[in-house]
């Protein structure tokens, strides 16, 4: 379940805890691979949709070069240079919800367009009101300078799909020393890339078309997002006996600058034919920001059980609500900055201080043989006075691993349990709320070889 901030000894620790690479007295390189079958379940109104996806990554892979300097000074033992990389986030995933509800994404879109005459709604909504407009979907009524959706008053039956990529991968440079086998000390330079790509179709379709030329309307929206980031981890690990082991790390914000491209289109049916928008009039856009997130504090303890096993707990602490958005650095491109005013003073209002616990447990059954097992429980970031789901996402894992002087295999299973809240338009209607359950299965081979 990813704790191992006292233990160390481990490639993936210097993710959570750079001193725990000042656990190994030897070199090593490994590499490890992640398959993540993912189940999704959506409720909408009453009725159940379900959708499955399946993605292959390489989650983690790196070298840790150890040098003896015991002869150099008796105090400090060994010490070592770690590079390597590691996949933090798969976005990988397909998702879908229908069913039938009063309210309407038309709606939305031709409050949006309030007061703008259709000369200049293309240019001033592209993305929403305009495509509408384009499509014959919403109407404008000249007397009240207000448009309208081509609507009855009875209800549509929605259907979406939502499919997501891409993933957060960290690049790192660490550097850590063993003192006395007893403290040990460690720091990484981290280098993050950001690739997220979302494309979701919406249709509807009228149930009762009285008096109304729309039949039903699709829809599209297309996504891509990237950037760069760089945080720096500090970490200590004491053994005040041999049994007990104490780690404590700092992980500094994030800063990422991020660039957004997107565009959408929309087509319509009507009682008469098929409206939709020519390839030129397709809208495009392009904004540049930053994003830092928020610092973290982990504290670490592990028992080791004799020579045969060891529990370890990791508590990590986070203010979620010190993230911020920012202008972009580049000014040049983005000259009139947007300042997030309005989006920070709700990050400070929605999110609150979580502390994530991880659970974990390895057990030595046969010389060379292991088990090991673990349980993540990872509150909802989210005020809970703002939410209607606030039990925490857990995480599930337990894997076997053999071990020898030079390789070292690991197979792992791991089960994230997410819940969580979406809607499509409109939040201040719970109509327009659909509850998603997320089972995400995932099966990790690791092998190590040491040098």
């Amino acid at each position: 379940a990813g704790s191992f901030g006292a233990l160390g000894a481990d490639f993936s620790a210097i993710q959570v805890n750079p001193a725990g690479m000042g656990r190994f007295s030897s070199s090593n390189m490994s590499i490890s691979l992640n398959n993540s079958s993912i189940t999704n379940e959506a409720l909408f109104n009453g009725e159940t949709s379900t959708s499955k996806h399946n993605k292959f990554t390489m989650s983690s892979g790196g070298a840790v070069f150890t040098t003896d300097i015991s002869a150099k000074n008796k105090g400090r033992k060994f010490s070592q240079f770690t590079v390597g990389y590691t996949r933090l986030k798969n976005f990988s995933n397909s998702r879908r919800y229908e069913g039938q509800n009063f309210y309407s994404l038309l709606d939305v879109y031709a409050n949006d367009g309030a007061g703008i005459d259709p000369e200049f709604i293309f240019d001033d909504k592209p993305f929403s009101t305009g495509l509408a407009y384009d499509v014959g979907a919403v109407y404008y009524d000249e007397s009240k300078f207000e448009y309208y959706p081509e609507l009855t008053l009875g209800d549509m039956y929605h259907e979406r799909s939502i499919q997501t990529g891409g993933g957060i991968g960290e690049f790192h440079i660490g550097y850590s020393e063993n003192y006395m086998n007893r403290f040990y000390y460690g720091a990484s330079l981290g280098i993050r890339r950001v690739k997220y790509d979302e494309r979701y179709s919406h249709s509807e379709r009228l149930l009762d078309t009285t008096d109304v030329t729309l039949r039903s309307f699709e829809y599209n929206y297309e996504q891509a997002t990237e950037g760069t980031g760089f945080n720096l981890k500090l970490g200590v690990l004491f053994l005040p006996t041999d049994q007990f082991r104490i780690g404590l790390a700092f992980e500094s914000p994030t800063v990422l600058n991020l660039e957004d491209e997107w565009t959408a289109n929309m087509n319509a049916t009507h009682d008469y034919g098929y409206e939709y928008v020519e390839s030129e009039y397709v809208p495009e856009g392009q904004f540049g920001y930053r994003i830092k997130t928020p610092m973290k504090l982990r504290g670490s303890f592990a028992y080791i059980l004799g020579m045969r096993g060891a529990i370890n707990v990791d508590l990590e602490m986070s203010s979620m609500s010190n993230g911020r958005l920012k202008p972009s650095s580049n000014s040049s491109v983005y000259s009139n900055a947007y300042t997030f005013d309005n989006q920070n003073e709700n990050v400070m209002i929605l999110y609150r201080t979580i502390v994530n616990t991880r659970i974990g447990m390895e057990y030595m059954v046969y010389p060379d043989f292991y088990v090991r097992g673990g349980v993540a429980i990872l509150p909802q970031p989210y005020d809970k006075e703002f939410i209607a789901n606030s039990k925490p996402n857990m995480t599930y894992s337990g894997g076997v691993g053999w071990d020898n002087k030079y390789l070292s295999i690991d197979l792992s299973y791991r089960l994230l349990h997410v819940q969580d809240e979406y809607y499509a338009f409109d939040p201040t209607k719970i109509e327009n709320r659909t509850d998603f359950k997320t089972n995400m299965h995932n099966v990790v081979l690791t092998g190590r070889l040491k040098f």
